[in-house]
C-alpha cells in the first residue's frame, strides 16, 4: 500500500502505459494458425486468449478435456487499488466477468464446462481473483497450483481438497529428474517446473509470502492472495502415437537467467517436442537482466505469444492499453534475436491456432 501511495502521487514509470500498437495485437476474433505441417496438416491445437495471462487450451483430437491457465476480467484500477482496496476490499466483479465471456465464442460456457485443468503459476490476485466466479461454470476442472493456491482457493464452494492440487512434490529439478506428467486426457499431458517472480518495483514484491493454511473465507484485499512458490508449466499436445506434436511452455512471470536455466534443463529432460511455442509474460520483461533471452536462446521455439501485455489496472471493458512500466518497443526489440517476428500478443477472445 505504501508503494502505490508513494506511486500515485510520483510520475514514475509504474503509472504511466502505452498504446498496444508496436506490438500490433491479433483482432479479438481474428484466427492466427502457425503451421508445422508436412504436407497436409491433420491435427491442430487453439489457443484462446481469455485476458491478462488466460489462456484456454483446445485440442482438437480430444475437445473433452480442455486446460486453462487463469484470466481476469475484474482489473481493479490504479486509484482503487490505492485507495479503495485497503477501505472497502476488492472482490471479482462477476458481472463484468459474464459479459466478458459472453463476448467471446472461442471460450463459450460449452467450452468451460469442458476444462479438466486448470494451470496456476502463483497466488496473486491478478490470477487468481476470478476463478472462485469460474469455479461454476467448470464442474470438473481440478485446480493446480502451489499449497498457497490450494490455501486460498479453501473457502471457494463446490472446489474440494480432490479439486485443489498442490503441485510442490510434482516440480521437475534437472534434466534426470523432469517430473512425472499429469494426465489431463489422450491429447494433452501436463509437466511441472520450478520458475520464479521477478521484483514488481525495483526490489518490491507485491505480496511476498505463502499461505499455509486452509483459508476460511477468501482475501478481502488484493494483498491477501499471497505470491506463494511460483511455477511454469509444459502443456504437451500428444500425437495419437503419443509422441509431442507440439509443447506449450507457459509461465506467467518474469524471472531471473539461473531460474531459466533450470527450467530449460528440465525440459531437456522431458520427452522431445516436435515443435515448441512459449506463452511468455511481457509485464517486468526489463526488471531483471537476460528475460526471457535465456530461456528463448536455450528452446530456439517456432512462436512466442505474448501474455500479461495489456494493462490490468484498466477496465477489461475499454480499449487495450499496454501493461504499465513497460516500453513495447523495447519488448518487440528483446524477442527478435531470439524469434525474429514469429510472436504474437492476442487480445482476449483472439485464438493461435497451432497446426500440424
Amino acid at each position: 500500500m505504501v508503494f502505490l501511495v508513494a506511486a500515485s502521487v510520483s510520475s514514475c514509470r509504474w503509472l504511466r502505459t502505452g498504446l498496444p500498437q508496436p506490438l500490433h495485437p491479433t483482432a479479438p476474433e481474428a484466427v492466427l494458425r502457425v503451421d508445422a505441417c508436412q504436407g497436409a496438416c491433420t491435427d491442430s491445437v487453439d489457443v484462446v486468449a481469455m485476458g491478462v495471462a488466460g489462456y484456454l487450451v483446445v485440442p482438437w483430437r480430444d475437445t473433452t478435456r480442455l486446460v486453462l491457465t487463469p484470466p481476469m476480467f475484474t482489473n481493479p484500477t490504479v486509484w482503487w487499488m490505492t485507495f479503495g482496496d485497503l477501505l472497502f476490499g476488492t472482490r471479482p466483479d462477476t458481472a463484468r466477468i459474464t459479459r466478458r465471456l459472453a463476448s467471446m465464442p472461442a471460450a463459450n460456457a460449452d467450452r468451460l464446462s469442458r476444462v479438466q485443468a486448470v494451470l496456476v503459476g502463483h497466488g496473486h490476485y491478478d490470477h487468481l481473483i476470478d476463478v472462485p466466479p469460474l469455479v461454476p461454470r467448470m464442474p470438473h476442472a481440478v485446480v493446480y497450483g502451489s499449497e498457497t493456491v490450494r490455501n486460498l482457493l479453501a473457502p471457494v464452494p463446490g472446489l474440494d481438497s480432490a479439486r485443489r492440487v498442490a503441485v510442490d512434490g510434482m516440480v521437475g529439478r534437472d534434466r534426470e529428474h523432469a517430473g512425472e506428467p499429469i494426465v489431463i486426457g489422450p491429447a494433452v499431458e501436463v509437466r511441472v517446473m520450478p520458475w520464479a517472480h521477478a521484483p514488481n518495483v525495483g526490489s518490491i514484491t507485491i505480496a511476498p509470502g505463502h499461505q499455509r493454511t486452509p483459508r476460511r473465507t477468501l482475501p478481502r484485499t488484493v494483498h491477501g492472495w499471497k505470491l506463494g512458490t511460483t511455477y511454469a508449466y509444459a502443456i504437451d499436445l500428444l500425437d495419437t502415437n503419443r509422441t509431442v506434436a507440439w509443447r506449450l511452455v507457459y509461465h506467467d512471470a518474469s524471472a531471473g537467467a539461473d531460474v531459466q536455466r533450470q527450467a530449460a534443463a528440465v525440459l531437456a529432460g522431458m520427452p522431445a517436442a516436435r515443435q515448441t511455442a512459449v506463452i511468455m509474460t511481457a509485464a517486468n520483461f526489463d526488471i531483471l537482466p537476460l528475460y526471457p533471452d535465456v530461456l528463448l536462446a536455450h528452446l530456439a521455439p517456432q512462436h512466442v505469444i505474448l501474455g500479461h501485455w495489456d494493462d490490468f489496472f484498466r477496465s477489461s471493458e475499454r480499449s487495450e492499453r499496454v501493461v504499465r512500466g513497460i516500453h513495447a518497443p523495447d519488448l518487440v526489440e528483446r524477442l527478435a534475436p531470439y524469434v525474429g517476428d514469429r510472436w504474437s500478443a492476442p487480445r482476449a477472445g483472439a485464438v493461435t491456432r497451432f497446426r500440424w
